[in-house]
């Protein structure tokens, strides 16, 4: 910490120690003929560059991009510098026209605002990316238009507005920057990369506009002779300092997950229409001396925001038809034993109550079936839960392999203990099925040396609704516990059945 304070204090000097520097060559009427002030303008934009790119390593992902769209927009403006020195000093333009380097000024906003229009939730698309590459380059193009009053390339005669319409127009720009970077802002959420983000360059462009504004009205009012121009870079220093020494978030990816107000999900999902309204803006400027190409403008920006839309929709679609397959593999994960793979307590409740209401419309039989492993405790005591784990899993591949009828359910019904629910079954049929059981897993020569034999066994206990027998699922399931009881009570490794109580005895119960 004492070090980080200390690089502070050494770049705050040097950048006031810059600042100062640049004013004083500024009243040096000498050093304003010899082009010295721009010494100081085209290497302070840098700089910021500078550290935004240093500010884009730290971070990852949309955050990343944001920062090297900032610097691009950065670079533009040193162009515009850059230019402005080589047409005052050696081509000698005058300061009241409008030339090439104003281009490259007004369209440093481009990159800025692509970066302000990326809604912070935004998933990856690329088709989005492109979509807004082609408006910034056709709003590109058509603030060369505009400025200048001619096609790029054409062989017409340049006639560029005058320096104070420009000097408005890039008044408007500052103005709509600050405020789009404001409302991205209150869209953000307190914590993350995109809010430092939109902090810090909510505050380059305030600070930036009213500097600039101030700048060109007074340099219109003295043709150009100024000594304010330190003025226009402590924007620059400002948010290189900014970028350098305001942490960046420990979680970026927080922007996404962070809970958001409505007005800021709206603002956020609203953003990209920013490019659409610019392009439709300067279509309708460039309408009255090229009709063509400002249709073509409008057309293009409605056009892709339809793009958009329709994008937008489908991924909606897609993400719903997602989510949809998510909450049926949830559902079915649900429903499903975690051990043997076959269904659950909770699924068996749900097809028996579902059968039942079947049976009492179609009026056929149902039938239940509950299987007990005899003397299962034995054989985990003397093998092992996981040898007893392998065994659950081998009876329940048996059991679903006899009771292989659509609408048969054999489920886990806790413990060691199965049930079969077995639909259109009669008493007979149900007994059949429970001897094919039986010999089933017996068949798996499974060891359990016990008093009753040295191969694993089950005890069945079955009953049966018939119409027009009245009852309920939970006396259904009472009678095939009861019957399972009797199996267990006259030695086990064996089947018996408990009819269900008669309407009378439901009464008299």
């Amino acid at each position: 910490m004492p070090a980080q304070r200390l690089r502070l204090r050494y770049i705050v000097a040097f950048a006031v120690l810059f600042l100062g520097l640049e004013a004083y060559c500024s009243t040096v009427p000498g050093f304003q003929a010899a082009g010295i002030n721009y010494l100081f303008q085209i290497p302070a934009p840098l700089f910021a560059v500078a550290g935004c790119l240093w500010r884009a390593r730290s971070v990852a992902g949309r955050g990343q991009a944001r920062w090297n769209l900032l610097a691009m927009g950065l670079l533009f403006w040193d162009c515009g510098i850059s230019l402005s020195a080589w047409e005052e000093l050696f081509q000698h333009v005058p300061f009241q026209i409008a030339s090439l380097s104003d281009f490259a000024f007004f369209f440093f906003g481009v990159p800025i605002l692509f970066a302000l229009s990326r809604p912070a939730a935004e998933q990856h698309y690329a088709a989005f990316a492109w979509l807004d590459g082609i408006q910034a380059i056709f709003a590109g193009y058509l603030t060369y238009v505009t400025i200048f009053s001619v096609l790029p390339f054409s062989a017409a005669t340049i006639q560029p507005i005058t320096a104070a319409l420009l000097t408005q127009t890039y008044n408007v720009e500052n103005f709509a920057l600050v405020g789009i970077g404001i409302l991205r802002l209150v869209a953000s959420s307190k914590e993350g990369e995109a809010h430092r983000f939109y902090q810090i360059a909510c505050a380059f462009l305030a600070t930036y506009g009213v500097g600039v504004g101030v700048y060109n009205h007074i340099a219109i009012a003295t043709n150009g002779q100024t000594a304010l121009d330190a003025i226009v870079n402590v924007p620059f220093l400002l948010l290189a300092l900014m970028t350098l020494f305001i942490p960046a978030a420990e979680d970026w990816e927080m922007e996404t997950i962070a809970p958001r107000s409505r007005l800021g999900l709206f603002i956020d999902f609203a953003s990209p229409i920013f490019f659409t309204i610019s392009l439709l803006a300067l279509g309708m400027v460039t309408l009255r001396h090229h009709f063509r190409l400002g249709i073509a403008a409008i057309g293009v920006g409605l056009a892709i925001y339809g793009i958009r839309t329709t994008l937008l929709q489908i991924r909606d679609m897609q993400t719903q038809e997602e989510l949809q397959r998510a909450r049926d593999r949830l559902e079915a994960i649900s429903l499903q034993d975690g051990l043997t793979g076959i269904a659950n307590r909770r699924h068996f409740d749900q097809v028996l109550e579902r059968e039942w209401l079947r049976a009492m419309r179609t009026r056929d039989p149902l039938s239940l079936l509950l299987i007990d492993l005899d003397y299962f405790k034995n054989l985990n005591d003397s093998h092992g839960h996981r040898f007893g784990d392998r065994c659950l899993i081998d009876v329940a591949g048996a059991l679903t392999a006899v009771a292989a009828r659509t609408g048969d359910l054999v489920a886990r019904y806790g413990g060691e203990e199965f049930a079969a629910v077995l639909p259109a079954t009669s008493r007979e049929a149900a007994e059949a099925i429970a001897a094919k059981m039986r010999r089933a897993v017996q068949e798996l020569k499974i060891i359990n040396k016990t008093e009753i034999g040295d191969l694993l066994s089950t005890s069945i206990g079955i009953s049966t609704y018939v119409f027009p027998d009245a009852g309920s699922t939970a006396m259904l399931i009472e009678a095939s516990d009861q019957a399972l009881y009797k199996a267990k009570q006259n030695g086990r490794n064996r089947i018996e059945f408990a009819s269900m109580p008669t309407a009378i005895e439901s009464y008299l119960n």
